[in-house]
C-alpha cells in the first residue's frame, strides 16, 4: 500500500499534462487512476481487521471503513468542485488535493505498527 499510495502521489500531480494530452492521455488518466484504486482497496480489506483483536474485527474494521468514507470520501467532491472553480476549470488544484490527501494516508501507513507478531489479544 505504501508503494502505490506514492504511485497516487505522483499522479496527482499529473492531471494536467495527462488531461491535456487528448483522448489518448484521458484514456491512459483513466485507467491509470482507477488500476490505482483498486490497488488500495485490495490489501484495505486485509489491512484494517488486522488492527483489532479477534472479537472485534467485524465491528472495528466497519466503523473505521465507514467513518473514514463519510469524513474523507463524502466531502471530496464538493471540494474538488471548489478546487476546479477556484483553479479557473483547471483540474491542477484537484490533483493536488489528492496528493496532498495521498500524502496523509502515507503518513498513517508509516505511522501504523506490523501487528503480524503482536499479540493482539493482551
Amino acid at each position: 500500500m505504501i508503494l502505490v499510495t506514492i504511485g497516487i502521489i505522483a499522479f496527482g500531480l499529473v492531471w494536467v499534462p495527462m488531461l491535456s494530452a487528448g483522448t489518448l492521455g484521458v484514456q491512459a488518466w483513466l485507467i491509470l487512476g482507477f488500476a490505482l484504486m483498486g490497488m488500495t482497496f485490495g490489501p484495505m480489506g486485509a489491512l484494517l481487521p488486522e488492527l483489532f483483536p479477534a472479537n472485534l474485527r467485524y465491528t472495528g474494521s466497519g466503523i473505521a471503513y465507514n467513518l473514514s468514507s463519510i469524513l474523507g470520501a463524502a466531502v471530496a467532491p464538493f471540494i474538488a468542485v471548489a478546487l476546479w472553480s477556484a483553479g479557473g476549470g483547471s483540474p491542477f488544484w484537484v490533483g493536488v488535493y489528492l496528493s496532498v490527501m495521498a500524502v496523509l494516508t502515507l503518513v498513517a501507513l508509516l505511522l501504523g505498527k506490523e501487528t503480524r507478531e503482536v499479540d493482539i489479544e493482551s
